[in-house]
């Protein structure tokens, strides 16, 4: 007996009802109606499939006998199923029930343990972001208070290189104060100089 993953569901005839071309297909997929439909509605549309699907009737003649039957006996388990008289032994055996539970026993998992699992990942993750940000702050720590615990302490280092750069800056301001006002007297003296010439040439031509 062949199992419904193991029947090549697509159907090669033309009329209006082909067999479902997937795996493990629901009995309101076989019959081609929606879950509202009516008991009418089912009951006509079994008589519908009976006469296509049969393993005698012309349109399944291409198909391979073990494929017949398999497709016809899925049609009468969904038609029980769809009327509700599908004992507990023969809806157990049945293999889309069985694929119905299987999927709604895997949705149940999923649902309940993989967020255990993304939980549990995601505290091992924060643990681990914690770790290292505790990590880099030490680091840290110790490259700033290291020096300061080996060579003294930074305020004390900071004065001393401040006191010394205001004593250069004093010492190059009166040096290049003394240069500027050596410069200034020069000056003076010239412009003195220069006029007490002028006074002197005018002097003589006047003499004359």
């Amino acid at each position: 007996m062949l199992r419904p993953h193991q029947i090549r569901w697509a159907s090669t005839s033309s009329h209006s009802f082909p067999f479902p071309s997937h795996s493990y297909p629901t009995p309101w997929q076989i019959f081609h109606l929606s879950p509202g439909a009516s008991q009418k509605d089912i009951k006509a549309r079994y008589y519908e499939l009976v006469r296509v699907h049969h393993p005698d009737s012309a349109q399944c003649r291409n198909l391979a006998p073990e494929v017949r039957h398999a497709r016809f006996q899925s049609i009468s388990h969904a038609y029980d199923a769809l009327r509700g008289r599908r004992s507990p032994e023969a809806a157990a055996s049945d293999p889309f029930r069985q694929e119905l539970e299987r999927r709604r026993r895997q949705r149940h998992f999923d649902t309940a343990a993989h967020p255990r699992r993304d939980f549990e990942a995601q505290g091992a993750d924060d643990r681990w972001k914690d770790r290292l940000i505790i990590a880099v702050g030490l680091v840290s720590l110790a490259v700033g208070l290291g020096p300061a615990l080996i060579f003294g302490g930074p305020s004390d280092q900071q004065h001393r290189s401040a006191a010394a750069n205001l004593a250069q800056a004093r010492a190059e301001a009166r040096e290049f104060g003394e240069q500027r006002r050596l410069e200034i007297k020069r000056r003076v003296r010239e412009h003195r100089e220069q006029a007490a010439l002028q006074d002197s040439e005018q002097s003589s031509d006047s003499d004359k």
